[in-house]
């Protein structure tokens, strides 16, 4: 091979190691970008009418990957027709969409659910949630449970990028908090998850988003909030104690000073609250917005329905997730024996 072939191969390679470490760069810089620029969202887990969701002006929607088709038929995964649909505003512009994922429970209503698991339930399975029926804690660090949920072609993680999602909204990452007298380990454990999740989501796209819910109390680690891009807090200011009954101080000065530490490194925070008159909801509003958080004030069911509509204190009562069920019917996520 002459000099000048050794001296432009030696080029090229030269040229290859020192673009590698920015590949994919300007992905990541402009889907977080988006996110950060969102100044509304909706957020909608059941009850998806695609249309409706469509023509939404939220910047953000955070949605199921999948689709009801109707009592006792199994739930349809949104196409990637429909994902892309739905990141388009109805003014053209572009809106981020995100991809619900329980990465802390098994839900009995998921196409990885296999019925002979209610008899005899899998090593990685721990117990039902008491808030919450038919989802079932796990250990999540088992590595069946992460090959159903992030490794592989046909994991979880994989079929939502394939989808189109800008990215994934991760629920039960406390589920550590759950479980800590049983198993010590776990909040170490959880960041590792988290951390391999947002690795292996961006090695398949490199401007994946990875949006927390809750677990605020692993935002006092500086390596967990560098993988993630934003997070969600649900009843930062009202619900622990009843719907609509606002929080003591103490417990929402100890969320905030955690979440403000991702906030101050210029990460978006948002807010759920679960309110049901509109003077708390407006008091609610502007209350946050104050803070900083992109607020939503979604029904407790996440249906889409109406969260002002009459509804009385049984109805609160019946419904999981309310602290009202709870606190009749569960100690934390245990039943009440």
């Amino acid at each position: 091979m002459s000099t000048i072939k050794w001296l432009a191969l030696a080029g090229l390679l030269t040229a290859t190691a020192v673009a590698a470490p920015w590949n994919g760069w300007l992905e990541r810089q402009q889907a977080a970008a988006r996110l950060g620029a969102v100044a509304t969202w909706h957020y909608q887990l059941q009850d998806l009418d695609i249309d409706k969701l469509a023509a939404s002006e939220a910047d953000l929607l955070v949605i199921d990957f999948s689709q009801s088709q109707g009592a006792g038929k199994a739930m349809r995964p949104l196409s990637a027709d429909d994902v892309a649909l739905l990141k388009k505003k109805p003014n053209g512009a572009r809106r981020v969409v995100l991809s619900y994922l329980s990465i802390g429970e098994a839900e009995e209503y998921r196409y990885y659910w296999k019925p002979e698991w209610k008899a005899e339930q899998p090593a990685w399975m721990i117990a039902e949630n008491c808030r919450w029926p038919r989802n079932h804690l796990v250990r999540f660090w088992d590595d069946a449970w992460k090959d159903i949920m992030i490794r592989g072609d046909q994991s979880y993680l994989a079929r939502i990028a394939t989808a189109g999602f800008d990215g994934v909204y991760l629920d039960r990452i406390d589920v550590y908090d759950d479980i800590k007298d049983r198993h010590p380990e776990a909040r170490q454990r959880m960041t590792q998850f988290v951390t391999e999740l947002a690795s292996e989501a961006r090695r398949r796209r490199p401007g994946f988003l990875v949006v927390a819910q809750n677990a605020e109390d692993l935002l006092d680690d500086a390596a967990y909030r560098h993988v993630l891009n934003g997070l969600a807090k649900e009843d930062l200011l009202y619900g622990l104690a009843g719907t609509g009954k606002r929080n003591g101080a103490d417990d929402v000065k100890w969320s905030r000073t955690r979440v403000d530490r991702l906030k101050a490194e210029g990460k978006p925070v948002f807010a759920a609250e679960y309110l049901n008159k509109p003077d708390l909801i407006a008091a609610a509003r502007q209350e946050l917005g104050t803070l900083g958080y992109v607020a939503t004030f979604p029904s407790r069911a996440l249906d889409g329905t109406d969260p002002l509509r009459v509804r009385t204190s049984d109805d609160y009562g019946r419904e999981y997730g309310t602290p009202e069920f709870t606190s009749q019917n569960c100690n934390g996520v245990w039943k009440k024996s």
